[in-house]
């Protein structure tokens, strides 16, 4: 009998031990997806060749220059491809994926690969980023003050509610040296309670990202993204203080992941790659000569020598 009991409490505690196995193998995993950022290329793409391909793509999109930038520059070489497209406007971050998850459109343009990353992981959603676009960087603004030094100290500072864009934003006032943020912090995840220093005494105020520049009057400076920024009539040229973007914080195309091996997909990864396209957008006079390239550009560029 006492051998029973024995043999029973062994087994719970091998259970236990091979549970919290499997737990932190999930978390390292959950983590490495997390880090890693990298996406696919045209030669990972073996195609569907099953079935009809999607030829009328509907395409989610919120304010700012980016539906304008599929329209203008995507749009029209897709079509000698036999597409049509239907822009598809949300206000805000947190619809768009959700649509594109619940097949309410067929692609989304709106967002950085880290957002994208954190939001699918959060809410179990299946869609992937396929390429990157140039992409128009947060900035610092004021209807205040004309110099980031004005305005003395216990200043207001609006920033984006939600933890990618505050992160960012947080990133963007330490870099333009306003505040100090702990150097062993996660810099892709920080938060104010990782600011060391705060000289000016800065307070903020969190909002949605898409209010910041309705309340942009209420505020000594506000921490803009780019798209929101020019949607709301702002010039990105006029901003007190511009961001570099890093990596992870380019934008992106997203799809939703059964659609990877999809002819569509192969498509627009072409166009967005094609000497064309990147002509059209490094073109001096065109309004995107201005956003930053994503690092393809550059190897394409260099490859003509």
């Amino acid at each position: 009998m006492k051998f029973k009991v024995r043999t029973s409490v062994f087994a719970e505690v091998v259970t236990v031990i091979i549970a919290m196995v499997i737990i932190a193998a999930a978390f390292l995993t959950s983590c490495m997806e997390r880090q890693n950022i990298s996406l696919p290329l045209l030669a990972n793409y073996e195609l569907d060749t099953a079935g009809a391909d999607r030829n009328n793509l509907r395409i989610g999109v919120v304010p700012g220059p980016y539906g304008d930038m599929y329209m203008e520059m995507i749009q029209p070489l897709l079509a000698a491809k036999g597409y049509t497209a239907q822009l598809v406007h949300y206000g805000d971050f947190i619809r768009p994926n959700f649509a594109l998850a619940e097949e309410e459109t067929d692609i989304n343009i709106f967002q950085h690969y880290r957002y994208l990353n954190d939001f699918k992981m959060q809410n179990d959603l299946d869609i992937a980023a396929i390429t990157e676009i140039p992409t128009v960087s947060m900035g610092i603004f004021s209807s205040r003050h004309r110099s980031l030094n004005a305005g003395g100290n216990n200043i207001s500072v609006s920033i984006p509610n939600d933890s990618t864009n505050r992160s960012r934003a947080l990133r963007v006032l330490d870099s333009a040296n306003l505040i100090t943020l702990n150097p062993a912090a996660d810099m892709a995840r920080v938060d104010i309670s990782d600011i060391v220093s705060n000289p000016r005494n800065i307070r903020f105020v969190q909002m949605s990202a898409q209010t910041l520049v309705n309340a942009l009057d209420t505020v000594d400076l506000s921490v803009i993204n780019g798209n929101f920024a020019i949607a709301g009539g702002l010039n990105p040229s006029a901003a007190l203080y511009n961001e570099t973007l890093t990596e992870g914080y380019i934008n992106v195309i997203a799809v939703r992941t059964e659609d990877l091996d999809k002819q569509f997909v192969r498509d627009i990864i072409d166009v967005v790659r094609s000497d064309r396209y990147i002509n059209m957008i490094i073109d001096v006079n065109g309004k995107y000569s201005g956003f930053q390239r994503p690092r393809y550009f550059f190897d394409i560029m260099g490859q003509r020598g």
